[in-house]
């Protein structure tokens, strides 16, 4: 799983290290290195830091062959490591779902209840998760549109991905663009229509 938002932490080094060596003694520093985003040499020195720490000790095979075996202590540390980053990353989504919310509160309360997204990435995913976990109802997601024909016709969690041309098809209040990297393109697109501006929302803009 890519998780670009976050630059891996020494805490975090650490609770890959001791993930991967329980799960493979075998595995080699490039490999390690790979995972961590480090030189095999820096590597070397992390094990080291484990070691001396208790945490891992070394099982020599050959000279040019190591395992690493993880110690009762270092299932111990990776279990806390483990835990106090869920915990974080806990933290960090109630923060995010509190930042939809307060948008989908803000387009509820100018009238909107049946809407379409405009992007059918990542980001509509996240906010459709959010709006199927609220209790309250009101607001509809009826489509997504999507200027990308490979997508059109296919599903997104649930909800139809259409053409730009098809929108019409479908009685809604409004449009949400949900695009980071294409909103101002979709926004053109829109006006290329004839769309009512004032009917557009965007996620991220102002």
């Amino acid at each position: 799983m890519d998780m670009n938002f976050f630059n891996p932490t020494a805490l975090y080094k650490e609770l890959l290290l001791l993930q991967e060596t329980e799960k493979n003694q075998n595995i080699t520093q490039k490999e390690l290195g790979d995972l961590i985003g480090a030189a095999p040499s820096m590597v070397n020195i992390y094990i080291n830091g484990l070691e001396e720490k208790s945490y891992l000790k070394r099982e020599y095979i050959s000279a040019k062959t190591v395992n690493y075996i993880i110690t009762p202590q270092g299932v111990k540390r990776k279990n806390y490591l483990a835990i106090t980053y869920l915990d974080e990353l806990l933290k960090l989504y109630r923060l995010a779902e509190e930042n939809v919310e307060n948008f989908l509160l803000r387009i509820e309360n100018k009238g909107y209840r049946n809407i379409l997204f405009y992007g059918a990435g990542e980001v509509a995913g996240i906010i459709l998760a959010i709006i199927k976990g609220r209790t309250d109802k009101s607001l509809k997601v009826l489509a997504l549109v999507d200027d990308d024909k490979d997508k059109q016709g296919k599903e997104l969690t649930g909800y139809k991905i259409i053409s730009r041309e098809e929108i019409k098809e479908y009685k809604h209040d409004g449009i949400v663009v949900t695009s980071y990297t294409f909103e101002d393109e979709i926004m053109g697109r829109l006006r290329e229509i004839g769309y009512t501006m004032d009917r557009v929302e965007r996620f991220f803009g102002v």
